[in-house]
């Protein structure tokens, strides 16, 4: 467990915990000591036990472990992020070029990352990086999963407005009982309503109606809290960019604006820029 012993010794000190006090959780005052000097590991249920007497929660620790940086795929997302907020395709090209020149111990993740990469990178410059092979073992994974955690959310979510139409809703249906053990975790269950809006604006913009009234009915089951102002306001702006597509309602227009302007009041700006620019697209294509 590499340095988790001595990481642990760290969090209990500094909660004001003495060896004792955390015996309670089925393990000899030796044993722990000995865990946290290196000498020797713990069994995965004795160390879950004593992360509960110390109330740390395992993701806050394993933060901890990878000394306060996130794990590699959503590093990647946050680069990516930037990239494509500055339209830096020259950056974004040296990401897909590191990604694919390192060496690593999971060669299906490192395919995985390197393929989403690809994918942002050809729609941010419009020249070809991925090919209908990267897409299938894309899905081929997907489909693989028997419960979806934060990894595989995080790469659907990242990918899916440009899987094929039928494998995507399959997928999206599928997305929600395969990550049903996970809903209640509020990270994932930001990530599962960030993924359901990005499939809702998709089917719009495929003209796929009926198919974006399964994501409105399933984002309308969030119940999304009033300190969730993001989702609230994105989803609003897609039920109008529906109304637009589909009838052709000139007041949608207003009401898009409308949530555009509220990002830039928030300070969103980016945010704002990203769907500013999709909605000047989406008139200049009617």
């Amino acid at each position: 467990m590499k340095n988790f012993g001595e990481i642990f010794r760290k969090f209990r000190e500094s909660r004001g915990l003495r060896l004792k006090d955390v015996t309670k959780a089925g393990i000899s005052t030796s044993q722990l000591s000995r865990f946290e000097k290196g000498e020797t590991d713990l069994t995965i249920t004795k160390f879950m036990a004593i992360l509960d007497q110390i109330n740390m929660p395992i993701d806050e620790f394993m933060y901890a472990a990878h000394d306060f940086h996130r794990d590699e795929l959503n590093d990647l997302l946050e680069k990516v992020r930037l990239f494509v907020t500055t339209h830096d395709v020259e950056g974004l090209e040296k990401l897909l070029i590191s990604q694919m020149e390192k060496d690593s111990q999971n060669e299906k993740f490192h395919q995985l990352n390197t393929i989403l990469l690809k994918i942002r990178l050809q729609d941010l410059s419009g020249d070809t990086y991925y090919n209908e092979s990267d897409l299938t073992y894309l899905t081929d994974y997907l489909f693989s999963v028997e419960h979806w955690g934060n990894y595989e959310l995080l790469i659907f979510m990242n990918t899916l407005d440009v899987l094929k139409h039928k494998p995507f809703m399959i997928l999206s249906r599928e997305m929600a009982r395969r990550s049903d053990f996970y809903k209640e975790i509020p990270t994932n269950r930001r990530l599962i309503s960030t993924m359901l809006l990005n499939g809702y604006i998709t089917c719009i913009e495929r003209q796929k109606f009926m198919d974006a009234l399964y994501f409105e009915k399933q984002l309308k089951q969030c119940f999304f809290i009033e300190t969730e102002i993001y989702e609230r306001l994105v989803f609003q702006y897609a039920q109008n960019l529906y109304h637009y597509q589909k009838n052709g309602t000139k007041s949608a227009i207003i009401e898009m604006r409308k949530c555009i302007a509220a990002m830039k009041l928030a300070g969103s700006n980016h945010l704002a820029q990203t769907y500013e620019g999709h909605l000047e697209k989406t008139l200049a294509s009617k």
